[in-house]
């Protein structure tokens, strides 16, 4: 039980100190009669490379990947996966993503894996515009950053909630947000979440915080996202309502790394769209 006035989350990082972790991701979908679903299951290790008073270095290396689905856009995926084996980011002292910093290597990766790429789908046009979307991101200010901060996989390791002071006052919340990109098309649904310290182990020096999320209304496109789907399945005065929640929850340790983490975002039109994706961290034997 909590009863202190304040409670400091975890200030033990330390430059060297990694962890490796294995992270599932479920992603599931149904629009009208269309109905999609894929299971990623991911090995990677996180390293602390640098700690300073401002900032924190990062890197992320991939060591195993396996996904159920392997065609059509799933398929071009991993044929890039080349570029995400090893990610370097800056994160604030909080941890939040800011940048990747190892861009200039990621881009020379491209121009190796570029020749091979052109000659499998050089008859398939789809499939190239796919990959020049991807590769877009590189050559895009923040672009590649961007698509690493709003990854599930990387704010399971890097939610942003170190270096936190919970206060008794405060009921030991605080309220945060959380945006889906690209939840309907080009429209981002955003969520309003409350973060709250629900456990802290003195002795261990460990605690568990859970953030429950809801719909932002004020800031949603709700018009917009009636008039997508209203010209996409062609029915007039589609009632275009969007219900749904997001759920986080993170263990970390003495170490200011996670331990567990779990996310969970869920969304709905009646009868036109439901929409639901899951990612679980859990650490593996290092």
């Amino acid at each position: 039980m909590l009863y202190k006035e304040t409670y400091p989350v975890n200030v033990g990082l330390k430059e060297g100190t990694s962890a490796n972790y294995r992270i599932e991701q479920q992603i599931s979908y149904t629009v009208d009669d269309y109905h999609y679903h894929n299971v990623i299951k991911t090995d990677v290790r996180l390293l602390v490379e640098k700690k300073t008073g401002v900032s924190n270095l990062f890197s992320v290396q991939i060591l195993k990947q396996w996904q159920l689905k392997n065609d059509g856009t799933d398929a071009v995926d991993l044929s890039m996966a080349r570029l995400r084996k090893n990610i370097v980011v800056e994160t604030d002292i909080q941890g939040k993503i800011l940048q990747v910093t190892n861009l200039p290597q990621i881009k020379d990766e491209w121009l190796k894996i570029r020749p091979e790429l052109a000659k499998k789908y050089a008859d398939n046009e789809q499939n190239k515009e796919l990959v020049n979307n991807a590769v877009l991101l590189l050559y895009m200010d923040d672009g590649l950053s961007g698509a690493i901060r709003s990854s599930y996989l990387y704010h399971a390791l890097l939610p942003g909630l170190l270096g936190q002071n919970f206060s008794k006052s405060e009921n030991y919340s605080f309220s945060g947000q959380r945006e889906i990109p690209n939840a309907f098309g080009p429209i981002a649904l955003p969520f309003k979440t409350a973060v709250t310290l629900t456990e802290y182990d003195e002795e261990q020096n460990s605690c568990v915080i859970k953030i429950d999320g809801e719909i932002d209304r004020e800031n949603f496109d709700q018009d917009g996202v009636t008039e997508l789907f209203s010209q996409l399945l062609d029915i007039y005065n589609l009632n275009g309502h969007v219900e749904g929640f997001h759920l986080e929850s993170y263990e970390f340790d003495r170490n200011s790394l996670p331990v567990q983490s779990s996310q969970l975002t869920q969304y709905a039109i009646e009868g036109v769209l439901m929409y639901r994706s899951s990612c679980i961290l859990t650490p593996l034997n290092n």
